[in-house]
């Protein structure tokens, strides 16, 4: 007679998943580990440590095994997960929309800056977001700055449903507005010259570069929004030849950017016409975004 199989608790299961992913090249394994089995049991990755002895049996054990099986494969812990973090708020994802990365974090704070301080001409003042993907930067802009109104683009029909969503779980649906589309193309006609900030988290990675990127971005973020040409840049300098019939006098343009694009980028705005453009760091001392301004109606006329 055989001896029945001894139960896997939630302390083995861990240990187990913990070198299966680091075999993986999984950076992080652990707390990966932690936070699959954590959403696999209905619990916070804390109340693991006071369940370390549960046994995890049938449904669970099987999802569990699933959502490792599909972390193992390069699938991001986003899309197994269904949501991720950014901002201290919680988002929606989906396969098919590109991911958003914590370093995209700086160009929010530093747009709600370009746009925050008093002015009595923004009693209701107007973003334009380029490419809003899982709609993270237009909604915590929205979250974060009082009567802003969103205006979203995307190329992907995909992105532009999830955008929605977002902004209708966070509250603020009534304030970001989506459109299906490439760049400025389906913007309204009368926001031209009305603008008071253009956002983007635009497609920067060489073309050459994106067959050796980890296989989690390079399987499962879609390549639109990957790939910024031969040196990175044409999506840039289409935003610079575009922005300027829409953008106020005056108004705003943050953008994010390769870690060794600054300057690059700072020429393609400065050629534009933009005023006053800055190259900031994020939190890891890399460049990270790009600000500037389009000048103001007496600067044109001194």
């Amino acid at each position: 007679m055989t001896s029945a199989k001894p139960q896997q608790t939630v302390r083995d299961l861990i240990l187990a998943t913990s070198g299966y992913l680091e075999d993986k090249g999984v950076e992080s394994a652990r707390m990966e580990a932690e936070r699959l089995l954590a959403d696999v049991l209905g619990l916070a990755r804390i109340e693991l440590y006071f369940q370390f002895d549960r046994p995890v049996l049938g449904p669970e054990l099987d999802r569990y095994r699933d959502f490792v099986r599909r972390r193992g494969s390069g699938e991001p812990m986003q899309t197994i997960l269904g949501e991720t973090e950014f901002y201290s708020h919680v988002f929606k994802v989906r396969p098919g929309v590109f991911i958003p990365r914590p370093e995209t974090e700086r160009l929010v704070e530093l747009a709600v800056g370009l746009i925050s301080p008093p002015d009595h001409r923004l009693l209701a003042p107007v973003a334009v977001e380029i490419g809003c993907g899982t709609g993270v930067i237009g909604v915590c802009l929205a979250l974060d700055v009082p009567r802003l109104v969103v205006e979203a683009v995307d190329v992907n029909p995909a992105a532009v449903e999830l955008t929605q969503d977002n902004a209708h779980a966070a509250g603020v649906g009534a304030r970001v507005h989506v459109h299906q589309g490439s760049r400025f193309d389906p913007l309204p006609e009368h926001l031209r010259g009305t603008v008071d900030l253009l956002v983007s988290n635009p497609p920067y990675i060489r073309t050459a570069e994106i067959a050796g990127l980890q296989t989690e971005v390079r399987d499962h973020d879609p390549h639109t929004a990957l790939d910024g040409g031969a040196d990175g840049l044409d999506f840039y300098r289409a935003l610079a030849h575009g922005m300027g019939p829409w953008l106020r006098p005056g108004g705003a343009i943050a953008l994010e950017i390769g870690a060794d694009q600054g300057q690059a980028v700072a020429e393609i705005l400065g050629v534009s016409g933009a005023r006053d453009v800055e190259v900031h760091q994020d939190y890891a001392g890399r460049d990270r975004v790009v600000i500037a301004r389009m000048p103001d109606t007496e600067d044109d006329n001194g």
